[in-house]
């Protein structure tokens, strides 16, 4: 096999060859003819040197270019996915270096190809077994993918390339959908359907400063809400069949405890002491845990209003300064005057009892309890921070959790509940808000609730 350059080098060679003898050849022939016939000669050198020339011309540029629209039409088939048998040039050098360049080209392809369809097909198969509902929606609202878990009573069978419009049959979903691609915000919702409860969420993905398409999932919470409720009517039932022989024992430990006359050193009126101050926790306890699971199950009596939070707190200034008294803690008051709020009064005065009277638990003697609230853009703060002992790095995603404390050894004489801050996420929650919480051991925390501003209407 030769090089292009070294074949046209041997061919114009061998055709400066022809030429010389051809033309040697006529100059001798030209002196021994007479001169018509030398004319004719020498015609007849032009026409064959410009034959020749021509026919060499023609089929290097026929070899080449055959070899060129061989290789054309090999990368046009790799372009459209068909590799194909591989090429094979030996014309010229070049041109075979190039085929075997593109040969290579075409097998790292169909490796690469016969990789991702196989990830394709793995990841394909781990979607359609999912117990979840996944689907995959594109920016013009069709329906790019769905697996085999989608409920039908949600979302039609086979509905790849459909508009969500035909495809999604609850109508609750469908404008759920519609919104979220028009907002182009993530979302989740709750959807009953005939006896069943599904929650369904979307999910963007965005590629640059543009979202390309959503993601849906949809989970079957049939039996985590048929859990719930169960949950919630034993927690109901036992906390109203609990509170009745637990009034009685309060009421017959007093009678006692006022009737005997018992001296203040003597054993049974310790005794007595003890079943009071457990029998009051254990009403606590029982009266937070119906609080706690009327605001889970929303049956709780919600009536927003406009108040002054300034009203609101000189309230409860008797209840505060009843327990702050004993540790002789001082309240810190920092709220303008005619600061307004829309909420429900008597689930805000719970939680401000319990925010302050668990910055009163871990804080110390002697110390101050300051209570903030302020207006940012959109929201109301209102903070209560204590000087105490601080809450671990470790525990401060856990002390909404029913029944935590971060002092696993502290005594519960204090007659703390557990539920408290609990209560304080549920009664945020149904406000639209949220509570979050700042703290650095042995320098005190600072709760804060965040409410969304409500303009009064006129």
């Amino acid at each position: 096999m030769r090089s292009l350059f070294s074949k046209l080098l041997i061919t114009n060679w061998l055709y400066l060859v022809i030429l010389t003898s051809t033309a040697i050849l006529t100059l001798y022939l030209g002196d021994i003819v007479d001169t018509d016939l030398k004319v004719l000669l020498i015609l007849s050198f032009i026409i064959f040197s410009l034959y020749l020339s021509f026919h060499i011309s023609y089929l290097a540029a026929k070899d080449i270019t055959n070899d060129l629209k061989t290789l054309g039409e090999k990368t046009k088939l790799i372009s459209a996915g068909d590799f194909g048998s591989a090429l094979i040039m030996t014309n010229f050098q070049e041109i075979d270096q190039l085929s075997k360049s593109i040969n290579s080209m075409s097998g790292r392809l169909r490796l690469q190809f016969s990789d991702l369809n196989l990830e394709k097909e793995k990841f394909n198969l781990l979607l359609q077994n999912l117990k979840e509902g996944v689907f995959a929606i594109s920016k013009d609202k069709k329906i790019l993918f769905q697996n085999k878990s989608i409920p039908r009573a949600l979302i039609k069978e086979h509905s790849e390339s459909l508009s969500i419009d035909v495809a999604v049959k609850n109508p609750k979903l469908l404008k759920f959908l519609n919104e979220h691609i028009l907002s182009g915000l993530d979302g989740k919702i709750g959807i009953d359907v005939n006896q069943k409860f599904f929650s369904a969420r979307i999910y963007k993905l965005v590629s640059g400063e543009d979202s390309f398409l959503f993601i849906g999932v949809i989970l079957d919470k049939t039996e985590d809400r048929e859990r719930q409720i169960l949950r919630e009517e034993f927690v109901q039932s036992a906390s109203h069949e609990l509170k009745t022989p637990i009034t009685s024992i309060k009421g017959y430990a007093e009678t006692l405890y006022d009737k005997l006359k018992l001296s203040e050193t003597s054993t049974e009126k310790k005794f007595l002491a003890a079943i009071l101050r457990n029998t009051e926790r254990m009403i606590r306890i029982v009266d937070d845990m119906l609080t706690i699971s009327k605001l889970e199950s929303s049956n709780v009596h919600f009536q927003p209003e406009f108040f002054d939070l300034n009203q609101l707190v000189k309230d409860l200034k008797l209840t505060i300064e009843g327990f702050m008294g004993r540790k002789k803690q001082t309240l810190v008051v920092s709220i303008a005057e005619n600061f307004e709020i829309f909420g429900d009064i008597l689930l805000m005065e719970h939680l401000l009892l319990n925010l302050i009277q668990n910055a009163s638990t871990y804080s110390y003697e002697n110390k101050e309890i300051e209570l903030k609230a302020d207006k940012n853009g959109q929201y109301i703060h209102i903070s209560v921070t204590d000087y105490g002992k601080g809450i671990p790095e470790d525990d401060l995603d856990r002390i909404f959790e029913r029944f935590y404390r971060v002092d696993k050894n502290r005594s519960r004489d204090d007659g703390g509940t557990g539920l408290g801050l609990s209560i304080v996420k549920h009664i945020a929650k149904l406000h639209s808000g949220w509570v979050s919480v700042s703290s650095v051991e042995g320098e005190g925390s600072t709760f804060t609730l965040n409410l969304p501003i409500v303009e009064r209407k006129h």
